[in-house]
This record gives structure tokens, C-alpha cells and sequence, in this order.
């Protein structure tokens, strides 16, 4: 199958797409970042499911994509940013992220144990994705941050339990549970401009 191929470079870019929505202040680039992750999603997952039932994950973030994409499009540009970036703090949450990364690289061998399911590379990509996302939510507040932490978090989430279960109602109940999580994040970042129009 020629997505056998894609699956250690998916480990890899999801690991760099992880890393740039936790670095990253600039929406465009981090609902960029958020559509590549999906993708590797979509490559992780198609190890366990067939690959039209894999689309559904892939079609769902980008769809979630696209809505945080449109209510950021028309709002202020400091209600995105929240704060001006420093260097430092670049600094640390690349540190961090690189410290996640290992912790995830440990943990994804050790999860095979536990879950002999799974594959080793797959395990490797949710760990990662969960441990990135958990250090996201764990270093923001603000609202479009956190809803792209709980994106990540879920998208790791997704995979390990995509070894264990191929439910096609389950695959739909998380696709709507994604897109739940951007109509929320979307209601999060305009209400404010709502209320300051009323």
C-alpha cells in the first residue's frame, strides 16, 4: 500500500505541526499547521480502519479548520494574538516541546505493550500528539489556543482508539465531537465582538 510509505514521515510532521501550533501566534499559520496534522491523522489511522473510513477524520479537522478559519477571519488581530511574542517565550515552549517529544517517543513503546493492537509508529504519533496537546492547554487561556489543544489532544486520542474500536457510529460520534469543539472555540473567539456590537 503506498500509504506504508507516508506513515514515518506522518510520525514526523505531525510531531513539526504540533509544535508549530504550540509556537505559533499568527491564526493563519496555525490553522495551516492544524490541516497537516489532520492529514498525518488521516495516514495513522488508515493502519487500522480502511482508508474511506479514515477520510472521515481528515474531513472532519479540516472542516473544523475551516470554521475557526472563518471567525478569526473578521475579527481584530489582537483578539487572536492575545499577546505580543517574545523570544523567550518561543524559546521555552520550543524546550518544551522538544522535552514532550521525548517523553512521547518513551511512552509511544511502551504503549505497544499495553495495547498490542496498535502499531509501533501509530503509537509514536498519538503519544506525541496527546503529550504536544496537553502542553498547549497546560500554556494558554486563551480561547482559539485552547480549542487548537483540544483538537490535538483528540486527534492522539483518535488514533489509539481507532486500533481498538472501527465502529463507523463512533467514528462519527468523534467527528461530530470535533466539530463541536470548533463551533465552540468559534462562538469563544466572536462573542466578545458580539457583545461590544450590541
Amino acid at each position: 500500500m503506498i500509504l506504508n510509505y507516508l506513515v514515518l514521515p506522518s510520525v514526523i510532521l505531525a510531531f513539526i505541526t504540533a509544535t508549530v501550533l504550540l509556537i505559533s501566534w499568527d491564526w493563519r499559520i496555525s490553522i495551516f499547521s492544524l490541516g497537516l496534522q489532520y492529514l498525518c491523522v488521516f495516514v495513522l489511522i488508515s493502519l487500522s480502519w480502511p482508508m474511506e473510513t479514515a477520510a472521515v477524520k481528515v474531513v472532519a479537522g479540516w472542516m473544523s479548520g475551516a470554521v475557526l478559519g472563518l471567525a478569526s477571519l473578521n475579527l481584530p488581530q489582537e483578539n487572536i494574538k492575545g499577546k505580543p511574542v517574545l523570544i523567550s517565550d518561543v524559546a521555552f515552549r520550543l524546550l518544551a516541546a522538544i522535552l514532550a517529544g521525548l517523553f512521547a517517543f518513551t511512552g509511544g513503546a511502551r504503549l505497544v505493550i499495553w495495547l498490542p493492537e496498535i502499531d509501533v509508529q501509530a503509537a509514536y504519533g498519538a503519544t506525541i500528539l496527546i503529550s504536544l496537546g496537553l502542553l498547549h492547554l497546560g500554556l494558554t487561556t486563551h480561547p482559539f489556543r485552547v480549542v487548537l489543544g483540544l483538537l490535538t489532544v483528540l486527534s492522539g486520542f483518535e488514533i489509539l482508539y481507532a486500533a481498538v474500536e472501527s465502529s463507523i457510529l463512533i467514528t462519527g460520534l468523534l467527528a461530530i465531537v470535533t466539530l463541536g469543539l470548533a463551533i465552540v472555540g468559534a462562538y469563544m473567539l466572536t462573542a466578545p465582538t458580539l457583545e461590544e456590537a450590541s
